[in-house]
């Protein structure tokens, strides 16, 4: 199982919108590719404000050599496919291979409805937009001139320059099973598009389920691949003390979320004991990769806990 850190591009945010420091950001980074660990972003434009995804990790890929470099998750839905599907391929050939795209169409609440208005897109079309991108996407990648029309844009023997490092591309991990719930149009999503799962809040049984059905559904659509890859995005705070560590992740992601917490799944919340625990549970229930995020604005020292009490017992 690969294990990767959510850069805190957010958190800093928070703490200054003016002078956020942003070198934490990098840090974690440096971190984590000494580490051979991976670096993850989420994506927000004005609902939840961070340092922007795609050009960060532009950034972190200049730093680093080994670490892979995902989204968790990117809202493509917010953005035009064509510009989108050059941006991608550029970052995954100046990475040479490493990026890995999460994807998904973003929550129903009010906040997340007006981003949509704020980025000019129509938030009743995200799910086919999200399609739409896929398909754009993969037809640019492969380098053949494309015809196509879709919904805000017209191919007419075009191509892009560069093309994706592989000739598969970036692989696309689309969301699915959030809080346990499996959504047939969801799972038929993955089926028809994605090259694996991310997902969030979830337990082992719902682990499970997830790979199971979404196993059946790539099979039905003629692209079956048994051992695809299933991210987890989940959250970590070491402390001795676990009521102590509890009370610090609650109040983080009230203010990281807005209210609203939600604590169904597993969370690695703790000594590191409980930590690796947590996290051996995951890969046990079929888990290959895992997008960590860390409580508070004391990440840098968080991190290099980690690196010292947790990772070496999952290596």
């Amino acid at each position: 199982m690969r294990i990767g850190i959510l850069l805190p591009h957010r958190g800093v945010i928070l703490q200054s919108a003016r002078r956020p420091p942003v070198e934490d950001c990098w840090t974690i980074a440096r971190l984590c590719d000494d580490a051979d660990m991976d670096v993850w972003v989420g994506d927000s434009v004005v609902a939840k404000p961070r340092l922007e995804p795609l050009t960060t990790l532009a950034y972190v890929a200049a730093m680093t050599k080994r670490s892979r470099l995902g989204t968790a998750v990117l809202l493509p839905a917010l953005r035009q496919p064509v510009v989108l599907a050059h941006q991608l391929a550029n970052l995954d050939q100046m990475s040479q291979g490493r990026l890995v795209l999460g994807l998904g169409v973003g929550w129903g609440m009010a906040p997340i409805v007006r981003e949509w208005e704020a980025c000019g897109k129509n938030h009743k079309r995200r799910v086919k937009d999200l399609e739409e991108h896929m398909t754009v996407w993969r037809a640019l990648w492969r380098g053949e001139p494309v015809t196509m029309q879709g919904s805000d844009f017209r191919l007419t023997e075009h191509t892009i320059g560069p093309l994706p490092w592989t000739e598969a591309g970036p692989p696309l991990l689309v969301t699915a099973g959030n809080r346990g719930e499996i959504i047939p149009a969801q799972i038929e999503r993955v089926g028809k598009f994605g090259d694996g799962v991310i997902t969030t809040y979830v337990t082992e049984d719902d682990i499970r389920t997830l790979r199971t059905v979404c196993g059946e559904a790539m099979a039905k659509h003629g692209r079956a691949r048994p051992a695809f890859p299933m991210c987890v995005y989940t959250t970590v705070r070491l402390e001795s003390d676990v009521a102590k560590a509890e009370a610090l992740t609650r109040d983080f992601l009230d203010k990281y979320y807005g209210g609203g917490v939600n604590f169904r799944g597993m969370m690695g919340l703790g000594p590191a004991a409980a930590v690796i625990d947590v996290i051996k549970r995951y890969e046990a229930a079929g888990v290959s990769d895992l997008c960590v995020r860390l409580v508070g604005d004391d990440q840098v020292a968080q991190l290099k806990q980690f690196i010292d009490n947790v990772l070496p017992a999952m290596q």
